[in-house]
């Protein structure tokens, strides 16, 4: 009686279509759509305002408040000779009735779009929510549903019917069904695909993304196959960590993901990639929060290389044993001189873990070089002028030229 009361109440205040009414209440009665519990409410609250005016109780103002949304509350005062014009919801103007139209409109744009999954999502005029706040609070609800709650909740509905293949999926789907409710438009949005795996690099002059200088090709490139595959607008891939383009990605390989964008098909199948450049071992789909951990974890990652090094002065064993100085080393480099155009004077700090050794011949040895995610390995061999200490150029009282860069391992 508590909630009939005021919703007798809420009536006396304002004049509300079935479904702000029976929104304001939802808690009253499960099962049962806003747009039925507003007209039994009502129905309610007509039998018992009538019942009450037959009886000669003074019942006038609230039947006129009621017939105000209320067809045949209106019918009964007519009777009496008291005409009552109907008024619009306060709340919603009456934008509330048949929003499943929407439904139709979205399953026109969703035609020749091959997906599993979708959510809805609305737009409504700021005016309505002020309005729904506005009652709220002076009612002092706590039962109700948000009007936004509902306008997606009776879409999707809809949408469910029409596309009985399809399932609904608030935190991952592949589309989302925008509906603006102040200009009358639909709106598909055609969520991107994420698919993890790992790439090797077998080949060197193929960078990740960009082509540059001597670079043949790209990973980038090499893995529009993906874009091709779900019928994408374009594609893009997000790494942990990078290699130069020189150097060869072996091992395991390196973790990455690769983002389609736009795709027309969300269930194709995902085949590995190889050539004699590069090889993609795909590992399933997965979503952003797997992007932001590869760029976290590409600063801690623990990373082995092997580097392939020309000394200007002849060495001997003995002198490379001078580089066990360097296992254990902290770091400190300034932004390399080949990329310093992007952050000039940009300081970072690294470990080396372990340090081993082979001398090939007098001016060539290899070094192999455990260390934490993010060393200039370069520039930790010939020193860079100064800008990376300690480095194995200083040490060995030499000059010093990479030849050959190759990441075995990332752990």
């Amino acid at each position: 009686m508590e909630l009939i009361s005021k919703a007798l109440e809420a009536v006396r205040r304002y004049p509300l279509c079935d479904s702000c009414l029976g929104r304001l209440f939802a808690l009253m009665g499960y099962g049962i759509e806003n747009r039925e519990r507003g007209q039994a409410i009502k129905t309610i609250l007509h039998m018992a305002a009538v019942s009450d005016y037959r009886k000669g109780k003074d019942v006038t103002a609230d039947l006129i408040a009621l017939a105000k949304c209320h067809l045949p509350t209106r019918r009964f005062l007519a009777g009496v000779g008291i005409r009552v014009d109907e008024e619009r919801c306060y709340i919603c103007g009456d934008l509330m009735e048949g929003v499943e139209k929407y439904a139709e409109m979205a399953v026109e744009q969703l035609r020749g779009l091959d997906f599993v999954s979708f959510a809805v999502g609305s737009t409504l005029p700021e005016e309505l929510l002020e309005k729904e706040a506005e009652v709220v609070k002076s009612l002092l609800v706590t039962t109700g549903e948000s009007v936004k709650h509902e306008v997606n909740r009776r879409i999707g509905k809809e949408l469910l019917r029409r596309l009985s293949d399809k399932r609904v999926d608030k935190l991952r789907p592949n589309v989302v069904v925008n509906v603006d409710l102040v200009s009358g438009q639909v709106k598909v949005v055609r969520n991107p695909i994420l698919i993890g795996g790992r790439y090797l690099k077998l080949g060197r002059k193929i960078a990740q993304a960009k082509r540059f200088g001597n670079v043949r090709t790209t990973l980038l490139e090499k893995l529009a196959y993906l874009r091709d595959t779900f019928g994408g607008e374009d594609h893009v891939i997000h790494v942990s960590g990078r290699e130069d383009s020189d150097a060869r990605m072996l091992g395991s390989g390196r973790p990455l993901v690769v983002e389609v964008k736009q795709p027309l098909r969300y269930t194709a199948q995902v085949a590995p990639f190889r050539d004699k450049d590069v090889i993609f071992l795909p590992v399933g789909f997965t979503d952003r929060n797997e992007v932001r951990r590869l760029k976290e974890k590409a600063k801690t990652d623990i990373k082995l290389y092997r580097v392939l090094v020309l000394s200007e002065s002849p060495l001997k064993q003995d002198d490379l044993s001078k580089l066990s100085a360097l296992s254990g080393a902290t770091v400190t480099q300034y932004t390399p001189r080949r990329i310093k155009r992007l952050h000039p004077r940009k300081k970072r700090v690294r470990m080396v873990y372990d340090v081993a050794w082979r001398l090939v011949s007098p001016h060539v040895f290899e070094l192999y070089i455990r260390c934490q995610g993010g060393l200039y390995v370069k520039e930790f061999v010939h020193g860079d002028g100064g800008r990376t200490a300690p480095n194995v150029a200083e040490l060995l009282n030499t000059r010093l030229e990479v030849l050959e860069l190759d990441v075995l391992y990332i752990e």
